[in-house]
């Protein structure tokens, strides 16, 4: 392995907008593990406005993971922020996007953000290993709050994810048994509303004093995992 063309001397930041619905349907669908659920977001790679700003669609059906994107700049996102709708133009990806926002009534919900380490197969291109440090979140309606309060999802642990296409690697199964790992979904997504929305994911709270984004930290249980697997 060696680290991909993101991680040459340092981990970097990986900054997510989510959407969802006033039902935060996304998140039902995935507590369910629902076929052909989608998840949709703007990511950045930087903490501050930037030209290269990527539109994401994450479709999931069963174990296999398929995810659309397209680079769009921070005057597009602006733009799009304002009513939904992106400048005119042909590209499928941010057609779609703004189709499942308009018809969904999808708006922007959390922002998720982590360092991350990457790395790549030397001899085949379609196998990355990730790292993600300091996975966090906070309520959000934009990509660049101008003040950002983030809570943390699991201190002092790191989320390892194995992405390939096709057939999984035998040496990778290999590790994977011989080290005594498990195959757990983890959703960073799930866990952002689980801490900003705990009224949602413990409905009875809404009747109380305490779903408020402040008390949330000491509601929710931890999520223990030890790898994550996709096929990306």
């Amino acid at each position: 392995m060696e680290a991909d063309i993101y991680s040459r001397e340092q981990a970097y930041l990986v900054r997510s907008l989510y959407f969802d619905d006033g039902d935060y349907q996304a998140y039902r669908d995935n507590l369910a593990g629902a076929w052909g659920r989608v998840k949709l977001r703007i990511r950045t790679y930087l903490p501050y406005p930037n030209d290269r700003l990527s539109v994401e669609l994450k479709l999931k059906k069963g174990g296999l993971t398929i995810k659309h994107s397209t680079f769009i700049s921070f005057a597009w996102y602006e733009h799009f922020m304002t009513d939904y709708r992106f400048p005119v133009n042909n590209n499928p990806v941010l057609i779609e996007f703004e189709r499942q926002v308009l018809l969904n009534n999808l708006r922007p919900k959390v922002i998720v953000q982590y360092h991350r380490h990457g790395f790549r197969s030397r001899r085949s291109g379609d196998l990355r290993i990730t790292f993600d440090h300091g996975v966090c979140s906070m309520w959000s309606k934009e990509l660049f709050p101008a003040n950002c309060f983030f809570r943390q999802h699991m201190p002092g642990n790191v989320v390892l994810e194995i992405k390939h296409t096709g057939r999984q690697p035998l040496w990778v199964r290999d590790l994977v048994q011989k080290q005594g790992l498990h195959w757990i979904a983890n959703s960073k997504y799930a866990q952002s509303i689980e801490r900003a929305r705990p009224d949602v994911f413990y409905p009875a709270l809404a009747q109380t004093g305490f779903a408020s984004q402040r008390d949330s930290g000491k509601l929710i249980s931890q999520h223990k995992f030890r790898m994550r697997g996709e096929n990306l």
